[in-house]
């Protein structure tokens, strides 16, 4: 996640490293000596004087080449923290002059196509003894671990003739990770009990048998229904009650990382969407008591974390998601049947997030999820395909429209059959658009916690 920070050391032996090459003045100059050389055809004479300003370029450079070498500026990425998709951040650049004299220098940081960048190049003034930090933005497109090439830095003096160019070797691995922040938000509106700014609904568990175990001072956070009045009055300060924690249950979060997961949704895929509403889901179950774990599947079970309460491993199924994504395979039901019935021998809450608008996946769905259905509280979670609705609902205005309505009805009847099997098999179905699956999946899981299904 971090990019080990590389500094370029102005020690004497250091100092030679780097490359000389000429500034933009002394190019300028080099192109008008060149135009006399070329005048120098036709009049012979002004060859030697072509000459000896070549001479005197050449001696110019290694002069001011010299100088830059013996002025010591240090160039230091520094550490990137966590970063996030589609959420912009600054690397930062430590740019540090201990000469005499005042230095420019250029920083060119390339980027891999997966980082969105205003400008991959930036320039600063450097005062001597004065240090300066620098920052490129960039906003991060894909999940996963990405390949960040080596800097490369150059230094001039203001009115220099010359460069000094070198590397600051500091090529790294970063890694991104999905965006976290509705989880900040969701702890936010949590303390202050508006989580109906999100959407999600306070659902009262009927019957919950919470038992007393002991009075404490009153904060902020608590429920005011919590608040013991008579030992408030007694102690004259807030005093609240404290229950002992509900019995916590198993939920098991289950991704297909299949060829339909790879949909294009938005500005990223199926799959993304469904981490996302995985993460919100379970650190919503982690605040909620829960043991929650976590299970990737293709044509086999790829990975496989047993439910547990701490955040140790809500953290571990975070890292994980970070490398999931979507293979050309079909997905295979049955073999994630076969790992629940292995690994989880306790009665879960299974939320399975799958593509429902394949006919074919959605019928071996349905001969599947069945015999879980008998042990476990079966959830699928699929995204509504904005498309097909659309184009079954469209009129049709020539025969090649009339086609597609068609075929788009057939396949939403297909679709509305598997649901209907699987809903009298006792196999529940969320089917959500992509902008509301989070908060719908959070409903629905409070829900079911409300109505003891579990």
């Amino acid at each position: 996640m971090t990019a080990a920070p590389t500094t370029h050391d102005p020690s004497p032996s250091a100092r030679t490293a780097g490359v000389t090459v000429p500034g933009r003045p002394l190019l300028f100059i080099a192109l008008v000596v060149a135009m006399i050389l070329l005048v120098g055809v036709v009049f012979p004479q002004i060859i030697y004087l072509a000459l000896t300003v070549d001479a005197m370029l050449i001696g110019l450079l290694y002069w001011d080449g010299a100088r830059l070498a013996r002025n010591p500026v240090s160039v230091q990425r520094s550490e990137w923290t966590r970063v996030q998709i589609d959420r912009p951040c600054d690397v930062l650049f430590r740019i540090e002059n201990r000469g005499q004299r005042a230095v420019i220098v250029g920083l060119r940081q390339p980027w891999p196509s997966t980082l969105e960048a205003d400008t991959d190049r930036l320039e600063t003034l450097v005062e001597p003894g004065e240090v300066v930090v620098a920052a490129l933005t960039v906003t991060p497109r894909r999940r996963g671990r990405i390949e960040i090439p080596t800097a490369e830095a150059d230094v001039r003096f203001p009115l220099g003739l010359a460069k000094r160019r070198w590397d600051l070797n500091d090529a790294a691995q970063v890694t991104v990770y999905p965006n976290l922040e509705g989880l900040n938000q969701y702890d936010t509106l949590r303390r202050s009990h508006t989580l109906a700014q999100l959407g999600i609904h306070r659902t009262r568990i009927v019957g919950s048998g919470r038992e007393f175990e002991q009075l404490r001072d009153y904060i902020p956070d608590d429920n005011y229904s919590d608040i013991n009045w008579k030992a408030t009055a007694r102690h004259r300060r807030p005093i609240t009650n404290v229950y002992q924690a509900e019995r916590s249950q198993d939920i098991l979060i289950c991704l297909d990382c299949g060829r339909m997961m790879g949909n294009p949704v938005g500005k990223g895929t199926a799959l993304d969407r469904a981490i996302d509403a995985s993460i919100m889901l379970a650190h919503v179950a982690h605040r909620q008591g829960d043991r929650v774990g976590m299970a990737l599947f293709r044509d086999a079970v790829t990975q496989f974390i047993k439910p547990g309460s701490d955040m140790v491993l809500l953290n571990r199924i975070i890292r994980a998601l970070v490398d999931a994504h979507p293979e050309g395979v079909f997905p295979s039901y049955a073999a994630l049947a076969q790992a629940i019935r292995t690994n989880q021998k306790r009665r879960c809450l299974v939320f399975l997030f799958t593509d429902l608008n394949d006919p074919q996946l959605a019928a071996n769905l349905a001969e599947v999820m069945p015999l879980l259905a008998h042990r476990h509280v079966v959830v699928i979670v699929s995204l509504r395909d904005p498309l097909l609705d659309r184009v079954a609902g469209a009129a049709a205005h020539h025969r090649h429209a009339m086609y597609q309505i068609l075929a788009a009805n057939q396949l939403a009847t297909e679709r509305d059959a598997a649901i209907q099997s699987l809903a009298l098999a006792g196999v529940q179905v969320l089917e959500s658009e992509a902008d509301r699956l989070s908060v719908e999946l959070v409903n629905r899981y409070l829900s079911i916690k409300a109505r003891q299904l579990i």
